[in-house]
């Protein structure tokens, strides 16, 4: 019989609920062992519907109780479980808050001293396959374009120094324009995907960002344009927003259950 490894899920919002609910229902070589969220009693009636059992745990004993990790908290909350994390070698943590991985100064470093394999899985953004073959061939140029409701900021939004209310927004408006760093320390919640370009391609700050709110689409809309001597691609994604959090794109979760079932597939697909 195959190896079963055990997974553990930071957080159960709207994302990580679904992770949850996946491994419960079922990836082969994987088994749904530990959670983590702060309220248990709200944990205990989100997990009612399973059939498993996994246990309830503090965000600092995860990494005792699975071989792999989910991370599908807030930003705010990743420093707490990266940094426990860093001392269990040999592990694995899957990152939905990849922007995390570009400011938390030194924790890629570490995390590669610690041995912790770190799988930042594609998300609400297409193309990373045809970035990573740009990269060995020589890469000119990346940048992305993000497009998104105004409601999908929150109830309000910067725009340089001013905050304004998302619903007096009227006409497409760029909030941004700068490198990928730059962007997820200015929009934390809203743009993963940036950081993921960035990894995958000429680093957090060779990559040009730009968020616009654009009250005309109904779907977060991500361009990522690659210049290469291999020539130029062009991906664009149109996501409808999660239902749950219209910060996210609904296709963000089972990216991250499609990159669980690469994990343990025999026959591995794409760059």
């Amino acid at each position: 019989m195959a190896e079963c490894h055990t997974v553990a899920v930071a957080g159960l919002g709207s994302i990580g609920m679904r992770v949850a609910n996946a491994l419960d229902q079922g990836i082969e070589g994987l088994q749904l062992k530990a959670v983590a969220l702060r309220d248990v009693t709200t944990a205990t009636a989100r997990l009612s519907g399973l059939r498993s059992s996994p246990a309830i745990l503090p965000l600092s004993e995860l990494p005792e109780a699975a071989d792999i990790v989910v991370e599908c908290l807030p930003p705010s909350a990743f420093p707490e479980l990266g940094n426990a994390m860093l001392n269990h070698g040999g592990k694995s943590l899957v990152v939905a808050s990849v922007g995390q991985l570009l400011i938390a100064e030194g924790f890629l470093d570490a995390a590669r001293a610690a041995d912790l394999a770190i799988l930042a899985p594609s998300g609400a953004v297409a193309g990373l396959d045809g970035l990573r073959a740009a990269r060995e061939i020589g890469l000119e140029a990346v940048s992305l374009k993000t497009r998104k409701p105004p409601h999908s900021f929150g109830d309000s939004v910067r725009i340089g120094d001013t905050i304004v209310a998302a619903s007096a927004i009227e006409e497409p408006t760029r909030l941004f324009s700068g490198s990928a760093r730059q962007s997820i320390s200015a929009f934390p919640k809203n743009i993963n995907v940036a950081a993921t370009v960035a990894l995958a391609g000429l680093g957090a700050d060779r990559t040009s960002v730009e968020i616009w709110a654009d009250p005309g689409i109904a779907m977060n809309t991500h361009e990522l344009t690659i210049r290469s001597r291999g020539g130029k691609i062009r991906a664009v994604s149109e996501n409808l927003p999660d239902a749950d959090n219209p910060k996210s794109s609904a296709i963000t979760a089972y990216s991250i259950i499609a990159a669980l079932r690469r994990m343990e597939s025999a026959v591995s697909v794409g760059s």
